[in-house]
């Protein structure tokens, strides 16, 4: 197991122990209380357990070499635990909307709720610090897994939060005029925090569907990749029908390069495998393939040579000469032979 993985396999660890003890704690504090809002986020937090479990696993097999069934190697294996957890998300909100709404047409009076606001202030702080912590490790290794796990902690910390104040306000309630029941404001809170985790589950299940759909890299990163193959300009005088996606933590990208046809096999590939190189340098592990296309063979006029174009979306990253550019979608021309390469390890021609 490489370090990255080793450090990704740790957080989903951590994040699976600190939600079988936030169990533990909240069950006790809910039977305690008898709080619907308590209950519900014990039942929250059992789902996280769940996803915690999915990420452990998958960010372990996303770190399986490419093998002859699985030639792009196994990084979506994160975008479906991501997908998958988006729904427990969605399923825990749905839990939680029923009983809360139960609890306000049953009316229920509360106990003491001392214990209640004690578990979900500790609730909030353990699960504040470990998703920024996860967040910060998801976002540097570009794990989906683990920031999608990081994103069921910081709903937890929503959650809780949310029904700290409200037990507080019942509470305070109690001290200040006996006579006041403001128990309803448990379910009622319980309610709208359901719909907060609702929302936040459809949000990521839709990021995860479109990666699983081969969803394109963001302009930022398309911009970047044109940036690193313009600084070979002369050697590549322009490119066209960048296709790029994402499988997990890592970026698929390929891309037809123009080159001076007077240039031989040897020469234009070695210039094809410099910018697979300033490409890799920039986005580790990324799998890079390149098709090699000479000047003269290319159905591109001279002003696209120097100019480019839009990208095959229709979204303009083209620029003057010495400036990012990206090209349009053009019906290719030439052979094409297969060099083969790792993927996330380099790239390959043609």
């Amino acid at each position: 197991m490489s370090a990255a993985q080793t450090v990704k396999s740790r957080c989903a660890l951590l994040s699976i122990v600190s939600n079988s003890l936030l169990i533990v704690f909240k069950l006790i504090a809910g039977a305690a209380t008898g709080s619907v809002a308590i209950i519900s986020e014990a039942v929250h937090s059992f789902l996280d357990l769940m996803a915690s479990l999915m990420a452990w696993v998958a960010v372990r097999v996303s770190d399986h070499p490419p093998d002859y069934d699985h030639p792009f190697g196994h990084g979506r294996a994160e975008n479906l635990a991501a997908l998958f957890e988006a729904l427990l998300i969605v399923l825990g909100g749905v839990v939680i909307a029923r009983e809360s709404i139960l609890g306000l047409f049953e009316g229920k009076t509360l106990p003491s709720l001392k214990v209640g606001l004690l578990v979900m202030l500790v609730s909030t702080v353990i699960n504040w610090l470990i998703s920024r912590h996860l967040f910060k490790v998801g976002r540097a290794l570009g794990s989906p897994a683990l920031e999608a796990d990081a994103w069921h902690l910081r709903t937890d910390v929503y959650t809780s939060l949310g029904i700290f104040v409200a037990l507080l306000i019942i509470e305070a309630g109690r001290v200040i005029n006996p006579a006041w029941n403001l128990d309803f404001i448990d379910s009622a809170c319980a309610l709208a925090v359901s719909f907060l985790i609702m929302r936040t589950g459809v949000a990521l299940g839709w990021d995860s569907v479109s990666t699983l759909i081969d969803n394109r890299l963001s302009p930022k990163e398309l911009l970047l990749i044109s940036d690193h193959i313009q600084a070979f300009y002369p050697k590549i005088l322009s490119w066209r029908r960048l296709r790029t996606r994402r499988a997990g933590p890592f970026r698929i990208v390929i891309v037809d390069l123009v080159v001076d046809g007077r240039l031989s096999v040897t020469e234009a590939h070695s210039i094809g495998l410099e910018v697979v190189q300033a490409i890799c340098r920039h986005f580790p592990g990324a799998d890079v393939t390149f098709h090699l296309e000479p000047q003269e063979h290319a159905d591109i006029s001279d002003s696209e040579l120097l100019d480019g174009a839009s990208d095959p979306t229709g979204t303009s990253l083209g620029s003057r000469r010495g400036k990012s550019q990206a090209s349009g979608q053009v019906a290719a021309a030439g052979v094409s032979g297969s060099l083969g390469a790792v993927p996330g390890a380099g790239g390959e021609g043609s």
